[in-house]
């Protein structure tokens, strides 16, 4: 039975479920300030490295202050749930938000208001669990992947035993998708949501501190077009001895991991970069760079595999941010952009 309440938090709906935890929509009860609510529990059922997890990540966020970092609350235990209580972000993920179906028509109403204070539930009766309307439109840090057939294009997977030095095989998408991933308003729209995100990370970086999960997912846009880079649960100071994952165990996602970090080796702010970049070449051709459907298959790509050229599936990409794209995911950090900083100006430019 899920939690009517979290500590000073009032449950009004879900978010989105993970494999750990659910996210909720909540309110706190005596500011009436609305907030994402990550639960985890209850105990015993907590996984310890997911609560350290959690309090780690409320520690990291505490002490970060940027307009594109997600802004944390509080966090504690309450009832046996551990919680982390984090701004709200009313808005779209960046593959939703740069989805081709989407236009700035569109966007146009994203802001409309929602009611701050619902009508109490009756006495007795257990508050609305089912994701309300705005639930699409909010917080997705359970996401972990993309369609497997994004845009109505299915993905061209190797065969079982196919060498991975070669890229993978892309088809030429239809005119049409061509025609909406090329589009100048959304070309615009992707150039400054990824400036924000590049920049949030150059913050977080010159902190010491690496992300290790940078993904679609983890990019919220607000419906003031304002990107927040979020969940930074495996995040790393690059001057920790000790780490919560054991040594040369993977943490994060594999499709958006560098090389190194699928490896489990030491990684710094340039293993975010790479993230960074499969995430660029996705939002120019639909699909990320490494599509097998099998763990090691996708592990072999991202370790040998060159990416298949963007040209091959949209040839009418946007040259420049095609270049960062492929300079980003260099197999050998020293190869790619080096900060971001870096490609934060090359964006700006």
């Amino acid at each position: 039975m899920p939690p009517r309440r979290v500590g000073p938090y009032v449950i009004l709906s879900v978010i989105g479920r993970g494999g750990i935890g659910t996210v909720y929509r909540a309110r706190h009860e005596e500011s009436g300030r609305l907030a994402a609510v990550k639960v985890l529990g209850p105990a015993p059922a907590v996984d310890a490295t997911a609560a350290r997890r959690l309090a780690r990540e409320f520690e990291v966020l505490r002490a970060l202050d940027h307009p594109h970092v997600v802004r944390v609350f509080d966090a504690g235990v309450s009832e046996g749930y551990s919680f982390l209580a984090m701004e709200l972000v009313e808005g779209l993920d960046l593959r939703a938000y740069l989805s081709p179906v989407i236009d700035d028509e569109d966007l146009a109403p994203m802001g409309y208001e929602l009611d701050p204070t619902p009508a109490p539930a009756s006495p007795g009766s257990p508050p609305d669990l089912d994701p309300g309307p705005d639930a699409i439109r909010a917080l997705a840090a359970m996401m972990d992947e993309p369609d497997t057939e994004p845009y109505g294009v299915a993905w061209s997977r190797p065969s079982a035993g196919t060498p991975p030095q070669a890229s993978p095989q892309r088809s030429l998408l239809p005119p049409e998708i061509r025609e909406a991933l090329n589009r100048p308003s959304r070309i615009e729209r992707l150039r400054a949501a990824l400036w924000q995100v590049t920049d949030a990370l150059a913050y977080v970086h010159r902190r010491g501190l690496v992300h290790r999960d940078v993904k679609p997912s983890n990019i919220m846009v607000d419906d003031h077009r304002q990107a927040r880079l979020m969940d930074f649960g495996l995040v790393k100071s690059a001057a920790e001895a000790q780490d919560l994952t054991h040594a040369g165990r993977v943490v994060g996602t594999y499709r958006y991991m560098s090389p190194e970090q699928a490896q489990g080796h030491a990684v710094d702010a340039r293993s975010d970069l790479y993230s960074l970049g499969v995430i660029l070449y996705e939002l120019l051709t639909g699909a990320p760079p490494f599509t097998s459907s099998d763990p090691i298959g996708l592990w072999r790509e991202i370790l040998s595999a060159r990416p298949p050229p963007i040209a091959a599936s949209n040839p009418g990409a946007d040259a420049g941010l095609a270049g960062l794209a492929e300079r980003l995911l260099e197999k050998e950090p020293g190869r790619r952009i080096q900060t971001a900083g870096e490609l934060r100006a090359q964006l700006g430019a």
